[in-house]
């Protein structure tokens, strides 16, 4: 019996060198899952992302992102982009500045204001001083703002009676908003009210300013104890109406104030996300009020207490001919009542269109009713509508098309918001709808004078608008780097596919669908010195990255080495990884009892059907949709699975749902997919079943009896741990056939042969089951079949099931069965025949989670690797340990260790390190061959792309010139950006042009180095201003002699004149 054991080949020759195996680091994908304020910059196309950790990242076009980190990592609360120098302006909750890390400010600023049309920025100081930076400079400017509400409470002081009118924190500056129209006047939020300033009289034109009377509901209704008393709230925010004509304040009480700009004393309207005119005085509430002695007890005044008005915005469309604009959209979030659902509320504002006035009489120079009139019908909404969230909303940000002024919200495209899941924050991401085409409200002045010219003027637009009817906010996809809170990654897993199949999953991505946010700016390539190394990536094998999202959702990523090919004339096309958003599964689509949650997801490498294993022990399959196929049939008596062929998917999707094989009475355990239509399942009472797709079916074993959950004892239960689809042969059947390997928890192994019957064609299972002695306990993913002679692993493939059907050879090629488990593994000839090794794994202490054969030039060993971590080589078929590499330096971070989650065949794996939340914080890519592989961060170009900034836009009048001509000057030049800046610099400014595109390399991992850029750029900005002084001293000189020459040439001149002159008269003296 000895002499008859097989001497097998040594698949393993050719890695038994160490100087073979070289492990490595090739990216790393980190999730924000902190963040706390966005901005977006039209004109570079740029997102910002701030962070409760410190860390800025901007996120641009296609491989396009750079990390800048607060010091010490205090958290970020304001966060801007300056188009116009290229800047990226921070402060952080320690109130410190920073201009790419610049920091010399002493005093906290509360608001900052930007515009891409000059090269300041406006700082609103706690004390209530606004100074002004020379972003081009990078230093301060003269011009300083004192507080302007120090100054109106001082003018108003002596008229003063109700000491409650100065309320703490009223002289706190809230926000700084600039004229939608005027570069030269600003609107400066303090908590008491809002200033209008002008910045070149440095004048205060007018101040605006809450009053709620005794009696009025105001924001918190008649449900509250202070209504028979006069109330100021406190400022939150201010939007400006595209028009430039009134403006709307948000307040801390819950109710919104739009007021005209030339009306100080009356806003125009005083609402909440409910009821008009709380500044009026209801008499039927008070009434009740009054009798009832005071608000209900029995409502409480928290259950009806309003939010604040926590943000504004005013959104104007190019949907007009009139030089006033159309129909607007007015944003805002909170005001809404404690039990209302979390959402951010857009009304729909008709366009302000104001019949004529008659003519003024006498001196009245204030706003004609007629006008104020037609401003009230403007801010009564036609259409609300409603973006709900997950969760309370903390800031919005919004995505106008391309134009960067009226505070970012002309014709916006997409709207991105910040709310609060259950134990992080979360962004996501709507669809902007512009307002759809209204007719003014019936019976009102606007609507007689009104001959609907916009309509005729443009039919198109009218059509496009009449066709957005009833159409819902689509949610749009936001950057992976912000998947987080409900929308945060729980499960990895890693694939190689051939390229043919990868070319039918992936698709062709290249074009922006409309559901992709418009962020395009920047652009990143690989460096090119390494462009050589990177063109052998073109034969690389494709990877797939599967995620699985808190939301309900699988996800799939293209993570080939093909997308980072690029140089610095073609950048990068695509992010890595690059989410392929049509493939996305929505579980939350699919009827089930309860929320699902995924254990375990499964993708056929050919067939490309995917299986979706729930922990709940439901088994969903799915299909791709490439090409046209006829919906199964129900099967009469069918009640084991549901077919899905009716559930609606998420529109443009590709992957639909084919059928669901529920739990049942007893609990699925495992699953195994194959490309040749069939997927094993296995059970907890250890019964095994098989799913024919052709039918679809359920087939089992003839003999197999199931049991009653109720009839199962814990102690008599063998539940499947491991299902293995091959086609191979045994040792005690020679026949190639397919063959399903269940592996039961006790190493109790049945080896299962698929049959056709030659009658009805059908598939079902042979009478006889060859039994096996395994390795208990074996893992998920431990049971590998492998050719003896070459070490490639035999699946059941189509090649491997066309030979089974057309094999003729009694002697087929023998076969290797590798199983492993937690302690060690074992290798076994022709599946049930003799045993060639079995072992304990090298380093005992630590527990090995993932096993995986891998091959690398013909030559194949098994990989173990542990939670050390550990990768332990083992050599094939003999399991001899042949290394032990440490993965510490790949995996390691802040003294934590990431886990190796999924390894492929090639010696590529991905290790992922999980937050306290439960969600994945980074994923790790790494390879146990990393010779010439070209994985490294791009170098970026952040300004690349740039617009041409637009004209800032003129004023228009409200009504006829003739009686409105005086306001904002109109028939006066405006102020230009340059002028603005020369006013706030001074005289003394230097001249000194934008700085020259900077490129960063290796921005993802390690961020910018913020010390080398305050020393280039201060020592840049030193070297800049002497050589500006030193230039402009030579050229005084220059001119000096200049002059002096010319001053000589002039006496030259003057003197020749004068011969002349003298020579002309002596000849007309003597008559020449």
């Amino acid at each position: 019996m000895f002499g008859e054991r097989h001497v097998l080949a040594d698949l393993s020759t050719g890695q038994r060198d160490p100087d073979d195996w070289e492990i490595g680091r090739l990216r790393t994908v980190d999730y924000l899952l902190d963040p706390r304020v966005l901005t977006y910059e039209p004109t570079l196309s740029l997102l910002a992302v701030g962070t409760a950790s410190g860390l800025i990242c901007v996120v641009g076009g296609p491989g396009v992102e750079s990390s800048v980190q607060t010091p010490e990592g205090s958290p970020v609360k304001i966060l801007q982009l300056a188009a116009s120098t290229d800047k990226l302006v921070a402060v952080d909750e320690r109130d410190q500045l920073h201009i790419w890390n610049l920091k010399d400010l002493t005093e906290p600023p509360n608001a900052v204001m930007l515009s891409p049309s000059h090269t300041h920025v406006f700082l609103a100081l706690q004390s209530g001083e606004i100074r002004t930076y020379d972003l081009l400079c990078l230093k301060k400017s003269p011009y300083v703002i004192p507080n302007l509400w120090n100054m109106f409470q001082a003018k108003i002081a002596s008229s003063m009676v109700d000491p409650m009118h100065a309320l703490p924190g009223c002289n706190i500056p809230i926000d700084l908003v600039a004229h939608a129209r005027d570069l030269n006047l600003i609107f400066v939020a303090f908590g008491g009210g809002v200033v209008l300033y002008d910045l070149s009289s440095r004048n205060i034109l007018r101040v605006y300013e809450l009053v709620i009377p005794a009696g009025a509901p105001g924001g918190g209704g008649y449900h509250q104890s202070e209504v028979l008393t006069h109330r100021w709230p406190s400022v939150t925010s201010v939007a400006i109406h595209p028009a430039g004509h009134f403006f709307a304040v948000g307040y801390a009480d819950g109710c919104i104030a739009f007021w005209a700009v030339e009306d100080e004393d009356q806003p125009l309207m005083v609402r909440t996300s409910t009821d008009l005119d709380v500044n009026v005085i209801n008499g039927e509430e008070l009434e009740n009020f009054l009798q009832n002695d005071g608000p209900p007890e029995e409502k409480g005044t928290n259950l009806s207490e309003r939010q604040p008005i926590y943000r504004v915005a005013w959104c104007g469309f190019p949907n007009s001919s009139d030089p006033r604009g159309g129909a607007t959209a007015f944003v805002f979030f909170g005001g809404d009542r404690n039990y209302d659902p979390c959402r951010l509320t857009v009304h729909t504002m008709p366009a302000l269109n104001p019949p004529e006035p008659p003519a003024p009489s006498g001196s009245n120079t204030g706003l004609h009713a007629s006008i104020r009139k037609a401003m009230q019908l403007s801010v009564i909404p036609l259409e609300t509508t409603y973006y709900l969230s997950s969760g309370p909303a903390y800031d919005f940000v919004i995505f106008p098309k391309s134009n960067p002024h009226f505070s970012g919200c002309w014709d916006p495209v997409a709207i991105l918001f910040l709310t609060a899941a259950s134990d992080s924050r979360m962004v996501e991401a709507r669809q902007f709808l512009p307002p759809k085409m209204m007719s003014p409200r019936p019976g009102t002045d606007a609507q007689n004078n009104s001959e609907q010219s916009d309509v005729v003027h443009d039919l198109s637009a009218t059509l496009e608008d009449m066709a957005l009817s009833g159409e819902e906010p689509l949610p749009m996809h936001v950057p992976s780097k912000l998947y987080s809170g409900l929308g945060g990654v729980f499960y990895a897993q890693l694939l190689t596919l051939e390229r043919s199949t990868h070319d039918v999953l992936v698709g062709q991505q290249l074009v922006p669908g409309d559901a992709d946010l418009p962020i395009v700016g920047g652009s990143a390539w690989i460096d090119d010195k390494r462009l050589s190394e990177l063109r052998l990536s073109r034969s690389h094998p494709r990877r797939i990255l599967i995620t699985c999202h808190r939301d309900l959702t699988v996800r799939f990523h293209d993570a080939s080495p093909q997308l980072l090919i690029s140089s610095s004339t073609s950048p990068l096309q695509k992010n890595f990884p690059f989410a392929i958003h049509d493939l996305t599964i929505d579980l939350s689509c699919l009827p089930l009892s309860s929320a699902p949650e995924v254990a375990t997801v499964q993708l056929a490498p050919e067939s490309l059907e995917c299986v979706v294993l729930l922990k709940s022990g439901d088994l969903l399959v799915y299909q791709l949709n490439t090409t046209q196929v006829s919906p199964p049939i129900e099967i009469d008596g069918n009640k084991e699975f549901v077919l899905l062929g009716n559930v609606t998917s998420r529109p443009g999707t590709r992957y639909h749902p084919f059928l669901m094989l529920p739990r049942g009475n007893v609990s699925l355990t495992c699953c195994a997919l194959s490309d040749i239509g069939f997927i094993g399942v296995g059970y907890i009472d250890g019964s095994v079943a098989m799913i024919d797709l052709r039918g679809p079916s359920l087939l089992r074993p003839q003999r197999q009896k199931r049991q009653s959950k109720l009839l199962v004892r814990n102690q008599d239960a063998d539940p499947v741990v491991s299902l293995t689809w091959t086609v191979s042969a045994v040792s005690i059947d020679a026949q190639l056939a397919v063959r399903l390997i269940a592996i039961h928890e006790s190493g109790n192994t049945q080896v299962f042969k698929i049959i056709r019957d030659p009658e009805s064609s059908l598939y079902n299972f042979a009478q006889d089951v060859f039994r096996v002695e395994g390795l208990p306990n074996v893992m998920q993913g431990g049971s590998f079949v492998i050719d003896s002679q070459k070490g490639t692993i035999w699946r059941a493939d189509r090649s491997r099931f066309a030979a089974s059907l057309h094999s003729g050879d009694s002697n087929p090629a023998r076969c290797l069965w590798v199983t492993a488990n937690a302690k060690g593994a074992r290798c076994m000839l022709d599946i049930s025949g003799e045993r060639i090794s079995k072992i304990e794994w090298h380093s005992k202490k630590n527990k090995v989670e993932h096993v995986q054969v891998i091959e690398k030039n013909n030559s194949h060993v098994l990989v173990a690797f542990n939670d050390k971590p550990e990768a332990m080589v083992y050599s094939l078929p003999y399991l001899e340990h042949l290394h032990t590499f440490s993965l510490a330096k790949i995996c390691e971070k802040y003294n934590l260790f990431a886990r190796v989650v999924s390894v492929d065949e090639t010696g590529d794996f991905i290790a992922s390190r999980r937050h306290e939340s439960g969600v994945l914080e980074q994923i790790i890519f790494g390879t146990l061959f990393k010779t010439r592989r070209v994985y490294d961060h791009p170098i970026v170009n952040l300004t690349s792309f740039h617009r041409e900034i637009p004209p800032y836009p003129q004023p228009v009048s409200v009504g006829p010139s003739s009686l409105l001509g005086s306001w904002f000057r109109f028939g006066k030049p405006i102020m230009t950006g340059e002028q603005l800046d020369a006013l706030l610099a001074g005289p003394d400014r230097p001249i000194i042009s934008p700085d020259p595109v900077q490129t960063s390399q290796d921005t993802t991992s390690h961020g910018l180095d913020v010390t080398k850029t305050i020393e280039n750029a201060r020592s840049g900005v030193y070297n800049r201003l002497n050589d500006a002084l030193a230039e402009r001293g030579e050229m005084l000189g220059n001119i000096e002699q200049r002059i002096d020459s010319l001053q000589q040439g002039s006496k030259d001149m003057v003197a020749q004149a004068k011969r002349l002159a003298t020579e002309q008269s002596a000849r007309r003296w003597f008559g020449f």
